[in-house]
């Protein structure tokens, strides 16, 4: 299943939002050529977080409602007193299509305000002879497959159950639980690689491998502290001694190569199941260098899968088309919605980019560099040589640092 649509409706900081979203096999116009990929630019504050959070209800909704899911302050304005959010849903052949025929579904949601109260009470537009409710309810069916990262995500160091974890919020909660809990998560790679068929966990092996950067080598083998030990740079590295960087991505990465494989049959392949992955803050603890090319990595890993991610950084964002990409934004009301913009964006450098009305900023310059500069210029402007001397020092900065860079003498011409 793959969401061709969202809508949104005075959910949280929103208004009204309508997002039409990339997804494998999507075809017509506004199609990108990256078509697995969508993400949402925009402030802090701005309802980037809310978009996933969105479609992860909007689809799991039935399950949430006995999950010990919290719907705490969902509908926030004092003029609302209902939230609504919609998921036109593609299916796929594990979904519903081999039971109705269908190919297309919608998913709803309903959040209705308690007055006086911070919860809000979950509702659905729905009947209870649903068969979208009996999929859901299998948490090893790889129909309606979704998982989701929050902003806070680690990697359990301590003790971790796995059956404590079902138990307390099932499965299909569980893979989704870490865009509204701060707490949870993700699984070690020890609970769930040694558990599979040796054939299942060299496929596991090689997936996770071709998501790592080319000085990262994952052998599969297990130390005396039961941890997996990488080659870093040549260095074999226990799990636990890798940086934040690589401890959060290879956990996410894991974590989600774990689930496809709960889910896929003996006759399938882990990267043949289609769904959808939300990863909020996709550049965390992230090296530039691994920013450039972490969502291409992604995409073409896991060609089957839909990515709907977050992010503050320039350098992810060039690595897409302005087709998969979704700013917020505020309406004439002052509410959050969400904006599509036509000026290019795959390719551009970041100062390009954090200059540009993807991210909106007047300078790249810190204020206080601004100030100082300000200041020459009334002291140059009075008549103080030195001021002024020092005023175009700051100016010719940048491009006496090119020259210096190609070799050329002060005063000669800089390439293009």
């Amino acid at each position: 299943m793959y969401a061709q649509k969202l809508s949104i409706y005075d959910f949280r900081c929103f208004g009204r939002a309508v997002l039409d979203l990339q997804y494998p096999g999507r075809i017509g116009a506004g199609a990108s050529p990256l078509s697995n990929i969508n993400l949402i630019l925009g402030d802090n504050g701005g309802g980037k977080s809310s978009v996933l959070r969105a479609i992860a209800i909007a689809v799991l909704a039935p399950v949430l409602l006995e999950s010990g899911f919290v719907a705490h302050r969902m509908v926030r304005r004092p003029q609302a007193t209902e939230s609504l959010l919609k998921v036109d849903a593609v299916l796929g052949q594990d979904d519903l299509r081999d039971i109705t025929g269908k190919t297309e579904v919608e998913l709803l949601a309903r959040f209705e305000a308690r007055e006086g109260q911070s919860r809000d009470r979950l509702h659905l537009d729905s009947t209870p002879a649903s068969p979208i409710t009996d999929r859901l309810y299998d948490d090893l069916s790889p129909s309606f497959f979704m998982v989701g990262y929050g902003a806070t995500r680690r990697v359990e160091t301590g003790d971790f159950s796995e059956s404590s974890a079902r138990r307390s919020r099932g499965l299909r909660y569980q893979r989704v639980a870490g865009l509204f809990e701060d707490h949870v998560a993700v699984r070690p790679l020890n609970v769930w690689l040694r558990k599979l068929e040796p054939q299942r966990r060299e496929e596991a092996l090689a997936l996770l491998q071709k998501v790592l950067p080319a000085n990262v080598e994952f052998g599969g083998v297990l130390d005396h502290d039961e941890q997996y030990v990488f080659r870093f740079d040549g260095r074999e590295t226990p799990f636990s001694s890798l940086s934040d960087g690589y401890k959060a991505f290879i956990g996410m990465a894991g974590d989600l190569i774990g689930h496809l494989a709960d889910v896929c049959s003996p006759q399938s392949k882990l990267d043949e199941i289609p769904g959808i992955v939300l990863i909020d803050e996709i550049d965390l603890h992230l090296h530039p260098e691994w920013q450039r090319s972490i969502l291409p990595t992604l995409a073409g890993a896991f060609p089957k899968l839909q990515f709907v991610c977050t992010t503050h950084s320039p350098l992810v964002a060039s690595t897409v088309h302005k087709e998969n990409v979704f700013v917020t934004a505020t309406d004439e009301f002052g509410l959050a919605t969400i904006k599509q913009i036509e000026e290019r964006i795959y390719g551009r450098n970041a100062e390009q980019l954090l200059l540009s009305s993807y991210f909106g900023l007047n300078t790249t310059r810190p204020d206080s560099f601004q100030e100082e500069a300000k200041e020459l210029f009334q002291q140059a402007a009075e008549g103080d040589p030195k001021a002024a001397l020092a005023y175009l020092d700051r100016l010719a900065a940048p491009a006496t640092k090119r020259r210096q860079a190609f070799g050329m003498e002060e005063g000669g011409d800089l390439p293009a």
